[in-house]
């Protein structure tokens, strides 16, 4: 296993400290949510005690449970004012869906919204109707005879219109105020709200149909497929009747007999001449938020908390939302809030805050729920034996709350209560060590850890660049640059100085070789001259044969020595040029066709040729005194060793990949000939230094002395141009060269 490896497990060990931290914390953190719970509970069971005993919530409570859901009225509390214009672009945040009422036809289709903002009520009515018939005042004729006057209803409405009936204040003898009102226009615009129907007051007052109702307000719009009309009536109070009808006709003078609502138009005029009962009137009732509902619940719910009053129906009575109200005692906390240990205390928050609600996500918004302004009926089912129910759960605004549901009322029950305390709120956690301890386990944990790893990849770069260097103090011909040592105190420190310091003693060993030819020849120059001038000095006349034949050995040893020196001298010289030798760009294809030129002339009798396997205009930056002297050594052993055939001289390029994946351009330079097959051990020391691979009946039929300095020479001046050599044999032909990077 590598080192940095070893490091990043030793780091992932320490994470242990804070898993055991986190199950000891978790444990603590699910006894202090029971205690929450249980401390909920019982405040709860209080509020659902001070609510039963309250005597406007069991009246408002009572009224709701003696009616139905599908006739009536819930009406919405809208944060912002309603402007009567006709259009629904006030009512796009409201949350309560229309109610649709038809006829039985299907002729005419009526949507109804409610919504009250302050002492206002406010419907809007958006009506289906592929024929709109609007009211046109008929003419009053002077000259008209008895019976050729309208009649007093056409006089009234002759066109579509919508009537509502509104249950309003008991009178002194106990009778209920009912308002009937009529709206009808004779084109879209703001329209007058009148009465619909003839009465009289309890002092015997005549109210004629047709005369403005004060303080209602409405517009009627052309939509599409029908109109649009938008109302606004002071608002009733809370439980009276309500009804409307939708009255369609499609041609003048027909009978106005067709209507979608919730009550016939004959049924409103009927209870509003008779002032009939509200019990007895088959319709709705108007139900919104209740004031004095709320006035109770508010005393109960502090900071991070809310509570809701629902009907027996599941109806919102009451609603008090202090979630994210701020805490009294937060001033101080909203200052420390900006210095260091306030941002630090934050972080340590949140981080606890994430795992505690991990198992509460929240929901994305391209799946969050509708919210409603009701409690479901699933949701009421859970109550069972009027015992409440806590749960955790994420609400519809996507917030983590902790919430109970108790019924009020038993036997019969009257409604429920459904009390939340924000779980993210900073009460839950503010003053918790819990947090505090879990972060700090968690953080000094990560710190340790990303230390170690940090430390690791330190350690780990040190050594890769330890190696590198190492690996680069060595050149492929076998000398010696050294090593730059490191004045780090420790071990790696340690072993770059000591291999600096082996470095170091080895090219000064290998200097003292490099040395040691010259001082060789030096040194055996002058007892060879001894040897030779002796030799020289001899009188072969006076010797017998087989001491001139011992003479004539002598003399060719020391003709032998002599020769090897002269190579071990030139072989010394050849290294210093070649490292020292000037470049400048060589054109290869007209370099070589000059070599072929020369050559046809050196070796009369021999074919040779040209192999251009690459562009005509390539060139290189070279030696090209040194490239001739390779191309002369390869030339000589190829005349040497060939059989029959001609000589070739090679010029291709190929593609090389490199460690990298990488392709680049290799040049080769090469001479090619018929000869015998080289085996895979001579291919592999052929460029070796005095090493020789002719045969001893070759020298001495040529009479020359070969040492392999040849071939080793050529290599030499390939590594000087930053090249390789190449040797291989196929089908009879033998390639000696060099493989040079191109440009």
């Amino acid at each position: 296993m590598k080192l940095r490896s070893q490091m990043l497990l030793a780091a992932a060990l320490t994470l242990a400290v804070p898993l055991v931290g986190w199950k000891s914390v978790k444990q603590l953190y699910g006894a202090l949510q029971q205690t929450r719970i249980d401390e909920q509970t019982l405040k709860v069971a209080n509020m659902r005690l001070a609510l039963s005993e309250a005597s406007d919530i069991q009246t408002a409570m009572s009224n709701a449970r003696s009616t139905t859901v599908d006739s009536d009225w819930h009406v919405e509390s809208s944060r912002y004012p309603i402007f009567i214009d006709g259009y629904d672009d006030d009512w796009q945040n409201l949350l309560n869906a229309p109610r649709r009422y038809q006829d039985q036809t299907l002729s005419v289709i009526a949507d109804v919204r409610t919504a009250r903002h302050g002492k206002r009520l406010y419907l809007f009515i958006a009506v289906r109707d592929q024929t709109v018939i609007y009211h046109t005042p008929p003419v009053l004729r002077a000259d008209a005879g008895e019976g050729e006057q309208p009649d007093r209803q056409s006089l009234l409405v002759n066109g579509d219109s919508v009537e509502l009936l509104v249950q309003g204040m008991q009178t002194s003898d106990g009778a209920p105020e009912w308002q009937h009102a009529l709206i009808r226009t004779i084109a879209p615009g703001p329209v007058e709200v009148v009465r619909a129907t003839d009465s009289r007051t309890v002092t015997g007052e005549r109210r004629s149909a047709g005369l403005r109702i004060d303080g209602w307000e409405a517009a009627w719009v052309k939509s599409r497929d029908g109109y649009q009309l938008e109302i606004a009536l002071p608002l009733p109070a809370n439980g009276s009747k309500a009804a409307f009808a939708v009255v369609d006709v499609d041609y003048r003078g027909e009978r106005r007999a067709r209507w979608a609502g919730s009550l016939s138009p004959l049924a409103m005029a009927r209870a509003y001449r008779t002032r009939q009962s509200p019990v007895e009137l088959a319709t709705g009732s108007l139900f919104y938020l209740s004031d004095a509902a709320a006035a109770r619940l508010e005393p109960w719910v502090l900071p991070g908390g809310r509570a809701r009053l629902f009907d027996i129906h599941g109806r919102l009575l009451a609603d008090v939302n202090n979630l994210y109200a701020q805490i009294p005692d937060e001033d101080e906390a909203l200052a420390a809030a900006g210095s260091s240990k306030g941002l630090w205390d934050a972080i340590l928050l949140r981080v606890f805050a994430f795992f505690v609600a991990g198992d509460l996500p929240l929901l994305p918004e391209s799946q969050g729920s509708p919210l409603s302004l009701s409690l479901s009926r699933e949701r009421r089912a859970t109550v069972l034996d009027d015992q409440p129910v806590t749960t955790r759960y994420v609400t519809d605004e996507n917030d983590r709350v902790l919430g109970t549901l108790a019924p009020v009322g038993s036997e019969p029950r009257r409604g429920y209560l459904l009390f939340e305390s924000n779980e993210e709120h900073a009460s839950a956690y503010a003053g918790s060590e819990l947090a505090r301890l879990f972060s700090l386990l968690l953080l000094v944990s990560l710190l340790a850890g990303s230390g170690l790893l940090v430390f690791a990849f330190v350690l780990s770069s040190r050594i890769r660049r330890l190696s590198r260097e190492a690996q680069h103090a060595v050149s492929a011909d076998g000398r010696v640059h050294g090593l730059p040592g490191s004045d780090a105190r420790d071990e790696i420190g340690d072993l770059s100085r000591k291999l600096s310091t082996l470095l170091a003693r080895s090219a000064a060993y290998t200097q003292y070789l490099e040395a040691l030819s010259s001082r060789l020849s030096h040194e055996l120059r002058t007892p060879l001259s001894v040897v030779r001038t002796s030799i020289e000095n001899l009188d072969r006349d006076s010797l017998d044969a087989q001491s001139t034949l011992l003479i004539d050995r002598a003399s060719s040893g020391a003709e032998h020595l002599g020769a090897i020196i002269q190579a071990l001298v030139e072989s010394t010289r050849l290294e210093q040029t070649v490292q020292m030798a000037d470049r400048q760009p060589v054109n290869l294809s007209h370099w070589l066709a000059g070599l072929q030129a020369r050559y046809r002339q050196v070796y009369d009798g021999v074919e040779f040729r040209l192999s251009m396997e690459a562009p005509a205009e390539l060139s290189i930056t070279a030696s090209p005194e040194l490239l001739c002297q390779a191309f002369d050594i390869l030339v000589d052993n190829a005349v040497s060793f060939a059989r029959s055939g001609p000589v070739v001289l090679h010029l291709g390029l190929e593609q090389d990949r490199t460690d990298r994946g990488n392709d680049v351009p290799r040049l080769q330079l090469a001479v090619i000939n018929r000869g015998d097959p080289l085996d895979e051990t001579t291919l592999m020391r052929l460029f070796d230094p005095m090493y020789s691979a002719r045969t001893g009946t070759g020298e001495a039929a040529s009479g020359e002395l070969h040492l392999g300095l040849g071939l080793y020479i050529v290599r030499m001046i390939a590594e000087a141009h930053e090249g390789t050599v190449m040797a291989s044999h196929e089908d009879g032909w033998n390639m000696i060269g060099m493989r040079l990077p191109g440009l």
